[in-house]
């Protein structure tokens, strides 16, 4: 009876070294973090003044008395940058906000106000304090105020660091819609690697497997 091992054991070795080269490749490639887009790693000068998600506004609207619809003369309405980057006020409904400065966004409002609602329209817009988030695997999860300066390395210090438990190497960011994992192992040996946080910003944790 012949048999039906292959008769070139030489291809067979081959074909095994491709098929374990090839599993270690695919493994690599699931478990390093993609690195955060350009725009994340922005230095806070680029943007300080500009409107972000999670960002508490006061607006301030005063008609002077004079409306058309027999609004209250003076309004102050306190509002959240949505993850959709707008906000939502009465009779105009939802006004983008993300990417403008305060000054932007006032007349922005002022020219949905007026004519239609308003005689004559004066808005502010006022920043209220600013918030990033921490949960998952840090001993001090919670809100926590964000400042210029404030990075993925000092927002961890800030929760009073890792627990035991943290998977340090795939850290995920949050911010609108983008989730981006990052490993901080690799920003301690390298600091030039740390990402800036943003107003808004949520950061996981996640527990490792090991």
């Amino acid at each position: 009876m012949k048999s039906n091992s292959p008769k070139n054991p030489r291809l067979t070795c081959g074909i095994c070294i491709l098929w374990v080269a090839l599993g270690l490749a695919l493994s690599g490639c699931a478990s390093t973090p993609s690195s955060p887009p350009a725009e994340w790693t922005e230095t806070a000068a680029a943007t300080e003044n500009r409107l972000r998600v999670g960002d508490e506004l006061i607006i301030r609207i005063a008609t002077g008395g004079r409306t058309q619809q027999n609004l209250t003369p003076q309004e102050q309405v306190p509002v959240v940058v949505d993850e959709n980057g707008e906000v939502s006020l009465p009779l105009i409904g939802r006004v983008q906000a993300a990417g403008l400065t305060p000054g932007e966004l006032a007349e922005r409002i002022e020219a949905h106000y007026v004519p239609r609602y308003y005689v004559r329209c004066s808005v502010s817009v006022q920043v209220q304090a600013r918030f990033f988030y921490v949960g998952g695997e840090v001993r001090a999860p919670g809100r926590y105020p964000w400042s210029e300066d404030m990075t993925l390395l000092k927002a961890i210090n800030t929760a009073a660091s890792f627990t035991d438990y943290a998977n340090r190497r795939r850290v995920e960011i949050i911010r609108g819609k983008e989730k981006r994992p990052v490993d901080v192992e690799a920003i301690r040996r390298n600091p030039a690697l740390d990402v800036p946080i943003r107003p808004g910003d949520s950061i996981w944790v996640p527990r490792s497997v090991f």
